[in-house]
């Protein structure tokens, strides 16, 4: 699957079409804000505060990716603290948390704001 990740401020060298590897990676975009506190009587509360798709964590998973992209994706994430991700589940507004090159190139999107 083809994903658009591009610095939000304006940057000619900011933009990037990168193919995810769909297998490990994962656009999970529904979660709730929930809490749950034990009671005395052994029983729970919980506390349901809705949905906001800024819960949400992209787990990106590109392979194939070559040594000169590599380097110029990791210089736009060290120049530019927001990005736009868009993907199959939408387009987002978000920071890069980590890349992990342990096993690949895997990077960690923490959603700001649904920008579609």
């Amino acid at each position: 699957m083809m994903i658009s990740l591009c610095s939000y401020l304006f940057d000619y060298f900011g933009n990037y079409l990168l193919k995810a590897d769909l297998d490990k990676s994962d656009f999970t975009l529904l979660s709730r804000r929930v809490s749950r506190s034990a009671t005395l009587d052994g029983g729970a509360l919980i506390i349901d505060n809705g949905y906001s798709a800024s819960d949400a964590t992209f787990s990106i998973s590109v392979s194939n990716l070559s040594l000169a992209d590599r380097s110029a994706i990791l210089a736009t994430l060290q120049q530019h603290s927001l990005v736009v991700l868009s993907c199959k589940t939408g387009c987002f507004l978000g920071v890069v948390e980590r890349v992990d090159e342990s096993q690949g190139f895997k990077i960690s999107f923490l959603v700001k704001s649904q920008l579609n």
